[in-house]
C-alpha cells in the first residue's frame, strides 16, 4: 500500500469514527450564566427580589421555564444550572444547546429589558425572589403579542 493510501485510510477512519460522536452541544463544557448586575436606576421591585434571590447564596438549581404566547405550543425549557453555569437543557425529550436554556440572571435580564421597553409587564415573585410568572406585552394597541412565562425552580 502507498503512503497516500495509508494517509487517506487514516483521513477517511477518523471522519468515520467522528460522525458516530454526540452533537457537540450534548458533551459540551457547561456554559457560564450572563451576570445580572442591578443598575442604579434599576426597578425597585426587580432589585428587592434581585436581593432576595441573591441573599440565598444559590449556585446550583434546575430551572424550568413554560412560555406561552399566540404561537404554536412548545414543552417546557428545563435547565440545569451547576456552579452558575448552565450544564443542560432539554425541552420534553429533546436535548438543547446550552445559550437556549434560562438561568435566574437570565430571566432577571430578560425583566429589566422588557419593563425598559414594553408598554406593560406583570411579574410575581416568591419570597426567596424567583419570577414565579411573567405577563409581557410589548404594545397595548395590538392584539395578540404578549408572552407569558411560567417559572418553577427547584434545587436537585
Amino acid at each position: 500500500m502507498t503512503s497516500m493510501k495509508r494517509v487517506c485510510q487514516a483521513v477517511l477512519l477518523s471522519l468515520a469514527i467522528g460522525a458516530g460522536a454526540a452533537p457537540s452541544y450534548a458533551v459540551a463544557d457547561p456554559r457560564p450564566v450572563d451576570p445580572f448586575v442591578p443598575g442604579i436606576n434599576e426597578d425597585p421591585q426587580l432589585a428587592a427580589a434581585w436581593q432576595d434571590w441573591q441573599s440565598r447564596g444559590v449556585d446550583d438549581y434546575v430551572l424550568t421555564v413554560q412560555r406561552r404566547c399566540f404561537c404554536p405550543p412548545s414543552a417546557a425549557v428545563r435547565t440545569v444550572v451547576r456552579d452558575d453555569a448552565i450544564v443542560k437543557v432539554t425541552q420534553g425529550e429533546r436535548r438543547l444547546r446550552p445559550r437556549k436554556g434560562w438561568s435566574m440572571d437570565g430571566l432577571f435580564i430578560l425583566l429589566r429589558e422588557a419593563l425598559a421597553e414594553a408598554d406593560s409587564v406583570d411579574v410575581q415573585f416568591t419570597p426567596r425572589g424567583v419570577p414565579k410568572t411573567i405577563a409581557v406585552d410589548p404594545e397595548r394597541t395590538v392584539a395578540d403579542e404578549e408572552t407569558y412565562y411560567a417559572v418553577a425552580l427547584s434545587r436537585r
